[in-house]
């Protein structure tokens, strides 16, 4: 998302249900995101407007989970929400552990004036940051088990020095191979 000079909009969402009625959802929740996150600088105060407006045109029972930051290039700190969407992976210098980015939030379209909680946190050179859908943690081999958080951490911990272009493609690729 295009904010003020300095500033990028970082969204990765998920919507329930298939088909052109997600489709739809999504594309209306996309839009009230971007124009709520152009008027408030603050991601939970964007993202609080965001889900009332969607929640009075979710009359199907769809909801939206949603990671939203703001990445300020002036001091590299990135000031997020997280309304029920699985938490991004952040690899901090050369630390062996992967951070989660959680926050409190429940998923949009759900309930009127939910409790949002924004969180700023510190990015630095040769950080890694991984978003992801449920689509990557819950890919299921012909055993029945899925990918998890434990083998998307193994492989950004592993891949934590290449592009990110590379780190995704490893990501792909471990999926791939995983589930056949």
């Amino acid at each position: 998302i295009a904010m003020e000079k300095g500033m990028l909009g970082l969204l990765v969402a998920d919507v329930s249900g298939k088909g052109v009625p997600a489709a739809l959802f999504m594309a209306l929740s996309r839009i009230v995101v971007r124009v709520n996150a152009l008027w408030h600088p603050d991601p939970a105060k964007a993202i609080f407007d965001a889900n009332n407006i969607i929640t009075q045109d979710s009359k199907s029972g769809m909801f939206v989970t949603l990671f939203f930051g703001t990445l300020r290039e002036r001091d590299r700190t990135l000031t997020y929400v997280n309304a029920g969407h699985n938490p991004p992976c952040l690899l901090q210098g050369e630390a062996s552990t992967v951070r989660l980015l959680k926050a409190r939030g429940v998923a949009l379209g759900v309930l009127d004036d939910v409790d949002l909680q924004s969180v700023k946190v510190e990015l630095h050179h040769g950080d890694v940051l991984v978003f992801y859908t449920d689509g990557v943690t819950e890919a299921i081999n012909s055993a029945e088990e899925e990918f998890g958080e434990e083998r998307l951490f193994a492989v950004i911990t592993e891949n934590r020095n290449r592009p990110a272009e590379e780190i995704m493609a490893a990501i792909l690729e471990a999926i791939t191979a995983f589930a056949g």
